[in-house]
């Protein structure tokens, strides 16, 4: 195939029409089994053969624009042929050059005329109605050659801060300078539903010699990174001392929303404890049981158990301060605080990705003025003592049609005066 019409067939609508038919086939293909949507995205952005797709499909969409927008812009001289291509075409006798003067009069009056050639007119209206569609393409390929630059350069990491704290993260030291999370003491917990957790929860974070308020909601950007809270919890100090060994400890307990378990091993043997949330009090109404948990000052169940062997574990109902033996051990809880579990993400590409996402959108709401933005072109020519005149409406075919034969009548008006 030779270079010219490689080109023509990547512009083409065809090469569009198979490049989806070809992500189609690989979906439904993929969809036979287990999880379809991850593997699919997976073979488009990640594979050789998806990729491969992808990136044809960035090329049809640019090289389309380009295409459509040479075509569109290009005015060639006006030929007899070109005319009578055209949606609608007659032809006019005339008496002499004069009268092609005055239909080059008219027409300059019915619009903005350029002579192309000697005797040849045209005019032609909303020339750049293209414009919406090649935004649309345009938004639509930067969006995807973004998002596949953004699965293969995007760095995903969690971690815990706790308050007043620092730690270095993907190479820049991140801190926590507040935290503000409205824990009520009076939450009523029925069944598993923990959402009220991250609601009202934000967070100053310091990094990258600037700071921000991070919500569990949109992500905030900070130094070129992008931060979101996707848990909150208790930092509990603890002393567990045990067959003469003492072992102390600052947990980060992952026991919200209530009814979770966070779990301790120790060091001695094969002990270990288990702490959740005490409920201040047991509500029961017909066959729906509540639990009412006070989270702004929660008290934990202290559980010690020996071995895994069905061995007698035995628990007691201890708050910040509070100390007591629990079977073999000695269990002292020290001050607590509070921490919030980040999402950090490195992604060089997402500001392009949500460039592609407004370019796409805008010009999908340009699209709405196609509807009264489209080109229409008149062109005329004089060939051998006859006038030869044609229209072509890019839309709405019919109404161009009727128009050119009000024209004819005008201009046939004009050739016999």
């Amino acid at each position: 195939m030779r270079p010219s019409a490689f080109l023509r067939f990547l512009s083409s609508w065809w090469c569009t029409a198979l490049l989806l038919l070809a992500l189609a086939a690989a979906y439904l293909a993929l969809s036979l089994g287990q999880n379809p949507y991850p593997a699919w995205t997976a073979f488009v952005f990640r594979s050789f053969p998806g990729m491969t797709v992808t990136g044809a499909l960035i090329a049809n969409l640019l090289a389309a624009t380009v295409r459509i927008g040479r075509e569109r812009l290009r005015r060639l001289p006006v030929t007899a042929e070109e005319i009578r291509s055209m949606d609608a075409h007659s032809e006019i006798p005339l008496q002499g050059e004069r009268a092609a003067r005055r239909a080059a009069e008219w027409l300059q009056g019915h619009g903005e005329a350029q002579d192309t050639a000697s005797r040849g007119i045209r005019s032609v209206a909303g020339s750049l109605s293209f414009l919406p569609g090649a935004v649309v393409r345009l938004g639509l390929a930067l969006l995807l050659a973004a998002v596949m630059v953004s699965v293969h350069a995007r760095k995903t990491y969690d971690t815990v801060l706790r308050e007043g704290a620092r730690k270095e993260v993907l190479g820049t030291l991140v801190g926590l300078e507040s935290l503000a999370a409205d824990l009520p003491a009076d939450h009523l917990q029925v069944g598993d539903d923990g959402s009220f957790l991250l609601e009202n929860v934000s967070a100053r974070i310091a990094a990258s010699g600037s700071s921000a308020v991070v919500t569990p909601g949109f992500p905030a950007r900070i130094g070129g990174r992008y931060y979101r809270i996707v848990h909150v919890g208790y930092s509990q100090t603890l002393a567990v001392t045990a067959a003469g060994t003492r072992t102390m400890q600052t947990l980060d307990l992952d026991i919200l929303p209530p009814g979770r378990t966070h779990v301790v091993s120790l060091p001695s043997g094969e002990m270990f404890l288990t702490l959740s949330l005490e409920p201040d009090r047991v509500i029961s109404k017909g066959l729906v049981t509540g639990r009412q948990y006070n989270l702004r000052d929660p008290r934990y169940r202290v559980v010690v158990q020996q071995g895994r062997g069905g061995a007698k574990a035995e628990s007691r109902v201890l708050g910040p301060g509070g100390h007591a033996r629990i079977g073999a051990a000695q269990v002292a809880l020290g001050d607590r605080s509070r921490y919030v579990r980040l999402q950090i993400v490195s992604d060089p590409a997402l500001p392009a990705v949500y460039g592609g996402m407004i370019v796409l959108l805008a010009g999908c709401a340009a699209m709405c003025s196609r509807f009264f933005w489209y080109q229409r072109e008149f062109a005329a020519i004089v060939e051998r003592g006859v006038l030869l005149i044609g229209c072509r409406d890019e839309f709405f075919r019919k109404w161009g049609i009727a128009k050119c034969q009000r024209w004819k009548e005008e201009l046939e008006a004009l050739a016999l005066e």
